[in-house]
């Protein structure tokens, strides 16, 4: 992911490679490394080291060992990291449960930013270990959490590779409970009040930890409106406006103000003609948001509708006021236009249309109206 790469790259600067004599060889335990393989160490543990006065003349091969694990956490896509990672096999058959110990170790006991380091070292050196794999996925939602509390937004890069790592988890593991119980948490945050239901609902029927499922059972009846309003405007986009309505149109006894909902509302009436009904939903929209551009619009394309061209031409005018560049409203205009016969205004609005985006299917269709009405003036 995008940012992420580049600032575990910067933790590379940690690392000191060892010099070996050209056509010599260095050997840990009988596994034979030539003098062409860098030997990685980490710069703070050999300060930590001398500070304490435990440093040797000699280096210790375990220091070689978590050099190549830190710069695999680092840069996986280091030139010798596939070699690094057959040698740490070698070194200790259960080197992954050592790196899961120190990942953990390191992110509690404040050398979070080396933890995290380690825990995506055994990430990338096996992505099938689920509880690294979780941990990791742990890892970056606390990185996120505190880059979010200083307002940098690489905290939604991080919070988003998060989710992917959870979402790798339950792909791989269908019954890994707590993975449902985060991915619930992430999907809320974001909106996604459908998949985060789908994830608490499945972490109900697998969890085992009685405060945790009463926690999510409550968490699901808080949402379940946001689940009903999400359902509803998705049905409306997908042009079901019918069953939409049926699902939205309910929400309006318990929510006087949640404009969100009467937009979607009269959007499902405007596309089953019920223009009337629709105005009604987006002049109440307006009441609540006056610059709200698309129920301007939506406002102005009713009015057109039934015949009012010259109310849904001032609805559209505020909305190019608002948002100039927008070539779906000023054709929206110029079509309005077009049927009080002012060709004039209209020929601007859709050549600047035009202008702005040739390709549309609308502009296009447009410019042939316009075109058309002129050949018979």
């Amino acid at each position: 992911m995008k940012g992420l790469r580049e600032y575990f790259l910067k933790k590379t600067d940690n690392i000191s490679f060892i010099e070996v004599k050209p056509d010599s060889m260095v050997f840990i335990k009988d596994y034979k490394i030539g003098s062409e393989v860098p030997l990685p160490l980490i710069v703070n543990e050999l300060i930590s080291e001398i500070k304490t006065g435990t440093a040797k003349d000699e280096v210790k091969v375990s220091s070689i060992i978590n050099g190549m694990i830190y710069i695999i956490g680092a840069d996986p896509g280091f030139a010798f990291c596939q070699q690094y990672k057959k040698i740490v096999y070698h070194y200790d058959e259960k080197i992954e449960d050592y790196i899961l110990y120190m990942g953990l170790k390191k992110v509690n006991e404040n050398a979070f930013e080396d933890g995290i380091v380690w825990l995506r070292a055994l990430y990338h050196i096996n992505s099938k270990n689920l509880m690294g794999k979780y941990n990791y996925a742990l890892a970056l939602e606390e990185k996120a959490r505190r880059l979010f509390t200083v307002n940098n937004k690489m905290g939604s890069v991080f919070l988003r590779s998060s989710t992917n790592v959870f979402e790798e988890i339950i792909n791989e593991s269908p019954s890994f409970d707590l993975a449902y119980y985060k991915l619930g948490y992430h999907y809320k945050n974001s909106q996604q009040y459908v998949k985060s239901s789908l994830m608490w609902e499945r972490y109900i029927q697998l969890g085992k930890d009685t405060e945790m499922l009463e926690e999510i059972r409550e968490n699901l009846e808080t949402i379940q409106d946001d689940v009903i309003y999400e359902e509803g405007y998705n049905l409306i986009l997908s042009g079901n406006p019918k069953a939409g309505l049926e699902k939205l149109l309910p929400l309006k006894e318990r929510y006087v103000d949640w404009w969100n909902l009467f937009f979607m509302i009269g959007l499902g009436y405007r596309q089953i003609g019920m223009y009337e009904e629709a105005i009604i939903e987006f002049e109440t929209v307006l009441d609540f948001v006056p610059d709200q551009v698309e129920a301007l619009n939506e406002l102005g394309l009713c009015q057109a509708f039934i015949g009012k061209y010259s109310e849904a031409i001032s609805n559209f005018t505020r909305a190019i006021e608002l948002k100039p560049k927008d070539y779906e409203i000023r054709c929206n205009r110029g079509m309005a236009y077009l049927q009080i016969n002012d060709i004039e205004n209209a020929e601007k609005d859709i050549n600047t249309a035009y202008e702005q985006c040739s390709t549309d299917e609308i502009t296009i269709s447009c410019k042939q109206e316009l075109e058309k009405m002129k050949g018979m003036a």
